[in-house]
């Protein structure tokens, strides 16, 4: 059937939802440990204990804070944002021939993606060239080279693609 347009959103709301559920969870997953040692530090505090087992009290709460956050809620907090931004920020639409991806992903702010080009002049000039981000966390496409694609993206992360 020519003439039809398949397009393709890379998120959906209820991918939102999930997203943000789990980032939810995971925030309580710090909160929580926080809570108990900030009554653990107002106990000793108020009881007089020694100085030193108060501040080791700190000190160990400071470091769960920044285990936890970092290992744990920063990526689904950087998705979120990532997932944010495809869905209800500002997009730009760019046609032209899909050229490659790579193999290689990289890390965009605390996403990872694989780059890839897209060729909106000549093929042969580097300077049509446009680098986009695919979600590396969603099935590979399988794009052949020369394929007309517009892709919507929010800066250089592809938020929906449409075979042009």
């Amino acid at each position: 059937m020519a003439g039809l347009r398949k397009e393709v959103p890379m998120y959906t709301e209820e991918d939102y939802r999930l997203i943000s559920r789990q980032f939810r969870n995971r925030s309580l997953s710090l909160w929580i440990p926080l809570g108990v040692f900030a009554v653990l530090i107002f106990v000793l505090a108020i009881r007089r204990v020694p100085e030193v087992f108060v501040m080791i009290a700190t000190i160990l709460a400071g470091g769960l804070a920044i285990f936890v956050f970092g290992l744990f809620i920063k990526p689904v907090l950087s998705y979120k944002r990532h997932m944010d931004n495809c869905l209800h920020g500002r997009t730009h639409d760019v046609t032209g021939a899909f050229k490659e991806m790579g193999e290689e992903t990289v890390d965009k702010d605390g996403v990872r993606f694989w780059p890839m080009i897209l060729n909106v002049g000549n093929m042969e000039d580097e300077e049509d060239d446009r680098l986009l981000y695919y979600d590396a966390n969603l099935p590979r496409p399988g794009f052949v080279r020369g394929q007309m694609l517009t892709v919507s993206a929010h800066d250089k992360a592809v938020a929906k693609w449409t075979d042009a």
